[in-house]
């Protein structure tokens, strides 16, 4: 019995696949538009197929061709190299079934996917894909489904509906349930009958009072009387609703990475849709926020064992770091630098506690204070709500260095050898994108379970509690 097989659909820089490979799935085909983050996919598939002794041809003639590249320092350039090495002996491939879609969503064909991976509709078990978040995050302009990334969502429903897979994963911000959002309710005239309108009538629902469209109960043609409603879900409802149009039974919950082994607090919204109707299951959680458990364990209701939230500490520093040695536990902070807060929130974090979210502007700006930061800066970091603004106050030094690659990877659960195409900030937007692989493994391996297919047949790898501890020992 050959693997389940997974299509997916903005795919970045794989951290969604890569757990949901690491669960059992083959890639059989990804669709990306930025050509940063493909080059990334294709070249960590050629890493990992190559041979010791045609590492060196590939780094010379591959990597250091490529202009992102091109100015590095002889420091940098042994980082990386001994970055990417491991990847020879990991013997683990991602991708390497996989046809590599490099366009706009919008421009793919269902016929075009079948006949570049040899599939008819109805052959495939997962699409799995998260559209772009930007008009329901919290921190972008809350557009949610009326602007035009916010229906991109639809291309993914347009795939699913034409390739008609077995299950589907749609991953997504948590702005989708704490952002209000309108609702158009219909109502027939005929049997009086309430439902949400669907997503493509809300244009011409407007500004109109009545509406004529078949009823959702009794299949006529009939004129409904249409309102409005703002709900706070209502992002999620309409998305849901489209899913369950198709005749998907849908179930949805918010997840923390930080819950299943990351080194980081980062919520996402999963939306789980089975074709079949087949009973889900979500993922019982391996770590908790507990900081007082006997022996570092905590045992649940249920009988199994929860351990603690792995911290930037453990996940980066137990040995020190690699420039400022051992860090001061009271002085020493995570600081995002040169962000301003529109809102008293934090730009700094304790090293005992996991990252927050690395986001994909974020990323790039996150840096570690060895000897904390003053109050003079965070005041010019949270000037709104001191009625200043940044550049009223001269800056204030603050001793610091920026996250390598290779510690944004750790916090992510990447593999330290993953492969990032681009510039510095391409490379950190294609990590802040990414789903932790440890978060996705753990949706995937529910999936898996769901579908009836056993441990035995598709092992799971260890458990990474373990990720800190492996992590930790490669840096």
């Amino acid at each position: 019995m050959g693997k389940p097989t997974l299509i997916s659909l903005f795919t970045g820089a794989g951290g969604l696949d890569l757990g949901l490979e690491q669960a059992g799935f083959q890639t059989l085909f990804a669709n990306e538009i930025e050509p940063y983050a493909c080059e990334s996919l294709r070249s960590n598939r050629a890493l990992r197929s190559l041979r010791g002794n045609q590492f060196e041809d590939w780094f010379q003639n591959h990597v250091l061709s490529q202009r992102c590249y091109k100015n590095i320092s002889e420091e940098d350039l042994l980082a990386l190299k001994s970055r990417l090495m491991p990847a020879l002996i990991e013997n683990k491939t991602y991708f390497n079934h996989s046809q590599i879609s490099e366009c706009d969503i919008r421009n793919i064909k269902s016929e075009d996917i079948f006949f570049s991976i040899g599939k008819k509709r109805g052959e495939i078990d997962l699409i799995a894909g998260g559209p772009p978040c930007q008009s329901f995050s919290r921190a972008g302009k809350r557009e949610m489904v009326d602007c035009d990334t916010g229906q991109l969502f639809m291309e993914f429903v347009r795939l699913v509906d034409e390739i008609r897979p077995r299950w589907f994963i749609f991953e997504n911000v948590k702005g989708l349930i704490i952002n209000k959002a309108d609702i158009a309710i219909q109502k027939c005239t005929r049997c009086e009958t309430i439902s949400t309108s669907d997503f493509k009538d809300r244009y011409y629902l407007k500004d109109a009072s009545i509406y004529k469209t078949f009823c959702k109960k009794c299949g006529r043609l009939e004129t409904h009387a249409i309102s409005w409603e703002k709900r706070k879900t209502g992002s999620l409802d309409i998305i849901q609703g489209e899913f369950s149009r198709l005749g998907y039974s849908c179930k949805s919950r918010v997840l923390n990475a930080a819950d299943y082994g990351a080194p980081q607090s980062r919520e996402r919204l999963f939306i789980v849709g089975s074709r079949d109707k087949e009973h889900f299951k979500w993922p019982n959680p391996t770590h908790s926020d507990e900081k007082n458990l006997s022996h570092r364990v905590l045992t649940i209701f249920d009988g199994s064992q929860k351990k603690p939230w792995v911290t930037l500490r453990e996940a980066l520093y137990n040995d020190g770091h690699w420039k400022y040695g051992v860090l001061d536990a009271y002085k020493a902070v995570l600081w995002v630098k040169n962000v301003v807060r529109p809102h008293a929130e934090r730009v700094t974090w304790s090293l005992d506690r996991p990252s927050p979210t690395i986001g994909a502007h974020q990323s790039a700006k996150l840096a570690i204070a060895p000897f904390g930061v003053s109050d003079e800066q965070l005041e010019r970091q949270q000037w709104h709500v001191r009625g200043k603004r940044q550049g009223d106050t001269a800056p204030v030094f603050v001793e610091h260095e920026y996250l390598t690659d290779k510690e944004l990877l750790i916090l992510q659960t990447f593999p330290t050898s993953w492969y990032l195409h681009g510039t510095r900030m391409q490379r950190a937007f294609q990590i802040g994108n990414a789903v932790p692989p440890a978060l996705s493994r753990a949706v995937g391996h529910s999936v898996i379970q769901a579908m009836s297919l056993t441990d035995e047949e598709f092992p799971p790898i260890e458990q990474e509690a373990t990720y800190a501890e492996y992590y930790a020992s490669s840096i």
